[in-house]
């Protein structure tokens, strides 16, 4: 019974993505993709409709002072020292200052961003609440003459307010399920109240605000330094304007939030703080000079009083009113050498100041400009303001270049010089100031000791005279010292403006419900196709007509177009279709006939690897496409177990195989109704223990069926689940697995394609439910010859 089989070649795996393929794909699995795009979609919606809606509010500042360098002192007395306070800090700088935590913090608690104040029991505002219930309208957020704030605000909870008389309120702890309601404090409207650990000021949002007794708001407190950082990690945001490489001096506040009107007041808040506290660093110096002044002012004008009286009341008891010519010159002297020792003194501390600054100091070098100006060296000064300006254009280079860079080494090189000169400079004035200090003392204890060495009264005198004398210049001293820091403060001068206030937002920043839809039903159908392609990826099956031919090396013998759910019902068999599933067959029957020996009969094996591969179909119609063109052609409904051809064929009588071979009877071959083939059913009878189940009883039956038929098609229970295939295989002429797109399993179709090598019989592939040629995609072409005959193609359904 050997064949030769038929010139067909192996496919090749291929190596480029086939379009068509996962145009294939995506059609077949466009339900599942369906599902994932209407489910992302709903989600959409529902999230943007309970989403909270957000605003964005807008600022703009200029920051002045960015970049400025210092300029040196006008003048030997550095009245002129309000220069040296110019900022160093570049733009970059300037912005790490204004979102400084307890910037934003401070700024939290003056607008109360952290205490949000709502009449009790009010429900969120949401999107669709917002949008449906108030018209979509920003006013819906505006403060009215009933609304409460709550501000400087700190410790965290879920408080109850409750309104009495004459603005009185009480504060209770919300209760719960677990725990009851605690009176926290007792208050009034627009005074700090404290109690219990929660401090707070309340009052009513707008100036008209009027009280009504009995009103209960829900006030809920943020922790604020909690707050600031989630601010500062999205909703809050400090840019400069330019590039990163040529930053503008202006910077871009936006802050966003559920409501408009708290986002314009924190923005502004966060500006005017920014400018105060630039303002108060720049005269820190000044005001510490100021305090220290004044408190020593004021205690030498009360020892000059004193001193004042003294000497008056020592005079009109002793009758001296003056002192010898020598003596006078002494005193004068002395009180002129006291007056440069306290000078010398001043200078001396802050030499030692800047000294200690400098030793201290773990960063850039970058000296006290107040210390400097009283230091009373030019040259410093000088050599201060040209460090500023070297580190200013070394933190240029290091944005255009790197650290390894030539330009950068030079620089910093550079910058290393003027500190160590600094250094040196500060280190030597300070041993001189030290040096000349002892050597005035040295001159003042000398003019001292030859003070004492004169008479006694003219000694007191002398002694009284010389206290109100040194006592009256340190008081100028201090008198002009005082005055400098005043004219500091009130000169200084800060270039950091308000250049666009925030306005009340109008516009919703979140969600954007139709981007949102769109995102959610795009993400929806990337995600449904991800997984439609991981699927097949992971898949233990045969996904593709392609896969096939790559990876089972055995003959094609023919593809089997994909089915419609629309297609007629499973029993219709024309007698005169023309379709693209007939034509399959008609070709699968020209494969079958190439391997045909003239005037002997084949027995054709048609088998599977899996259940439900479609191998009862392909045999049903192989068999009709041979009788269709004149052979003698027997069905054999080999499936013993499962036998599905008596219902699929509406056969008249179930007696079959297993009746002949338990009873030796005539082979019971029936019509089948409306075809030209014949059917040998499987039976009704059991076989007990399949004892007559084998080569030997099946010989008699396949010699019988060859002397009678041209082809013998068996349909046989799939394998490896059941053996049975192996024992028709040993009678059969040709071997066809029929192996179906996105069922077969991969696994499972290797065993039993090793198998079936073992029978050594000819053996091929039909590829069963291939995409590209689905059944009704090409019947337009034989639509008008259907319909001439009067008769609708209808097809077996899968079994």
């Amino acid at each position: 019974m050997a064949t030769t089989l038929p010139a067909t070649t192996f496919a090749q795996p291929s190596e480029t993505i086939d379009l068509g393929d996962v145009s294939s794909l995506l059609r077949r699995r466009a339900g599942t993709i369906g599902i994932f795009v209407v489910g992302a979609t709903i989600f959409a919606v529902i999230h943007v409709l309970l989403a909270t809606p957000q605003f964005t509010a807008h600022g703009a500042m200029y920051l002045g002072d960015a970049g400025a360098t210092q300029q040196p002192p006008n003048n030997a007395n550095n009245l002129n020292f309000l220069s040296d306070f110019a900022s160093q800090s570049d733009v970059n700088t300037q912005i790490e200052l204004i979102t400084a935590g307890a910037l934003v913090q401070h700024a939290v608690l003056e607008t109360g961003l952290n205490a949000q104040v709502t009449p009790a029991n009010t429900p969120p505002m949401t999107y669709w609440r917002w949008r449906f219930l108030n018209g979509g309208r920003i006013d819906a957020f505006a403060p009215g003459p009933g609304t409460l704030q709550a501000l400087y605000a700190t410790t965290p909870g879920e408080y109850r307010l409750v309104l009495g008389k004459d603005g009185n309120y009480t504060l209770s702890t919300r209760g719960n399920f677990f725990t009851s309601p605690r009176l926290v404090l007792h208050g009034v409207l627009g005074k700090p109240a404290s109690g219990n650990g929660v401090q707070m000021l309340v009052e009513g949002a707008l100036p008209n605000f009027t009280p009504v007794a009995g009103n209960e708001y829900d006030l809920d407190i943020t922790s604020p330094a909690a707050l600031a950082e989630s601010l500062l990690t999205g909703p809050l945001s400090v840019t400069a304007g330019g590039s990163v490489m040529q930053p503008t001096k202006i910077a871009f506040l936006q802050l966003r939030w559920h409501n408009p009107y708290q986002a314009q007041a924190f923005v502004n808040q966060m500006m005017q703080d920014y400018i105060a506290t630039q303002l108060s660093w720049k005269t820190e110096s000044a005001s510490t000079t100021e305090n220290f002044v004044t408190g020593q002012l004021a205690k030498v004008s009360a020892a000059l009083g004193q001193a004042d009286r003294k000497l008056a009341s020592y005079q009109s008891q002793t009758g001296i009113v003056d002192v010898p010519q020598n003596a006078q010159s002494m005193i004068t002297q002395l009180a002129q050498y006291e007056t440069q020792r306290t000078t010398l003194q001043l200078q001396q501390e802050a030499l030692q100041q800047l000294d200690n600054e400098i030793q201290h100091s773990d960063g850039p070098l970058n000296p006290n400009p107040y210390l400097i100006s009283q230091v009373n060296d030019t040259v410093l000064a000088s050599l201060t303001n040209n460090l500023s300006e070297a580190e200013t254009k070394l933190n240029q280079l290091r944005v255009q270049f790197t650290s390894n860079a030539v330009e950068v080494q030079m620089q910093n090189a550079q910058v290393q010089r003027m500190e160590e000169s600094i250094r040196t400079i500060v280190h030597n004035d300070l041993q001189a100031a030290t040096k000349n200090l002892a050597g005035l003392n040295a001159i003042i204890n000398r003019l001292q000791g030859e003070i004492k060495r004169m008479p006694a009264e003219s000694l007191r005198v002398i002694s009284l005279k010389r206290s109100t004398d040194v006592l009256g210049q340190l008081y100028v001293l201090l008198m002009e010292k005082e005055e400098q820091a005043r004219v500091s403060k009130a000169a200084t001068i800060i270039n950091t403006r308000v250049v666009t206030p925030a306005n009340t937002p109008l516009f919703v920043t979140s969600p954007k419900a139709v981007i949102n839809v769109v995102f959610g039903a795009l993400a929806g159908l990337v995600v449904g196709a991800g997984l439609v392609f991981g699927q097949r990826a992971m898949s233990g099956r045969y996904e593709t007509e392609e896969q096939v031919r790559s990876a089972v090396r055995l003959p094609v013998y023919g593809t089997v177009p994909r089915q419609l759910k629309s297609d007629p019902g499973p029993n219709a068999l024309g007698q005169e279709q023309r379709s693209s599933f007939s034509e399959s067959f008609r070709l699968l029957r020209r494969s079958i006939y190439r391997n045909t020996t003239a005037g002997k009969t084949m027995v054709i094996l048609i088998i599977s690897a899996s259940k439900d591969d479609g191998k009862t179909t392909v045999a049903v119609n192989l068999a009709k496409s041979l009788a269709d063109d004149g052979k003698n052609v027997v069905l054999m409904d080999g499936d013993l177990h499962l036998s599905r051809l008596h219902e699929l064929l509406k056969l008249k009588s179930t007696v079959g195989l297993t009746d002949c071979l338990e009873t030796s009877a005539d082979l019971p071959i029936q019509d089948c109704p409306e075809e030209n083939f014949k059917v040998l059913a499987s039976g009704s009878a059991p076989l007990h223990g399949k004892q007559h189940f084998n080569e030997k009883t099946l010989a008699p039956v396949f010699a019988n069926l060859s002397g009678k038929f041209d082809y013998v098609i068996v349909d046989s229970p799939p394998l490896p689940t059941v053996s049975d295939g192996m024992i028709f295989g040993s009678f059969a002429d040709l071997i066809l697995t029929v192996v179906s797109v996105s069922h077969t399993p991969k696994r499972t179709l290797n065993i039993h394609n090793e198998l079936v090598e073992t029978l050594d019989r000819p053996h091929g592939i039909i590829i069963n439910e291939v995409e590209g040629r689905v059944m009704g995609e090409g019947d337009a072409y034989f639509m008008t010859e259907t319909t001439r005959g009067g008769k609708i193609a209808g097809w077996l359904k899968r079994s």
